[in-house]
């Protein structure tokens, strides 16, 4: 009797799995939705016992979650490397507005906003109206160094 009904529990367990998949942000059950689709076409074969579709789920969850695992972390943490909107300045140039040097901090301006600007080694001297490059970012200052004519750092 219970071999008639397992297709609708095979297909209420994957739908479920998708729906709490699809409702979080860690991969939690896309393991066990991926089983119940094969229990599911495991149960539409005639004859099938519910103790195999349960052995297909099983192991097809199992199989899934240690082959698909490691791509989708993969995938994942190449999204999670994209830069803050504060790190976005990083290789933008920015006009200072207040004298900066190694001992003295200063003021940059870049994108239209006033930021704090620390000189990155000793020795450089900053003017207003000079045109600096953001190397590096300390808390909420940027590090800045003299930029030459084609935007890298100077040789």
């Amino acid at each position: 009797m219970i071999e008639q009904w397992m297709w609708l529990i095979w297909l209420v367990m994957m739908v479920l799995s998708l729906i709490i998949e699809a409702s979080t942000a860690a991969l939690v059950s896309l393991w066990f939705a991926v089983g119940g689709a094969a229990a599911l076409i495991a149960s539409l074969i005639p004859g099938t016992p519910y103790w195999g579709e349960i052995i297909v789920f099983v192991g097809v969850s199992i199989i899934a979650f240690f082959a698909l695992r490691p791509l989708i972390k993969k995938v994942m943490s190449k999204k999670e490397q994209t830069r803050s909107n504060v790190e976005g300045l990083i290789g933008k140039k920015g006009i200072v507005l207040s004298p900066c040097s190694y001992l003295h901090k200063g003021e940059i301006m870049i994108d239209g906003l006033t930021w704090t600007a620390e000189v990155r080694e000793e020795g450089l001297c900053f003017e207003p109206s000079e045109v600096a490059l953001i190397v590096a970012i300390a808390g909420n200052k940027l590090i800045i160094d003299k930029a030459n004519e084609q935007g890298g750092l100077k040789q």
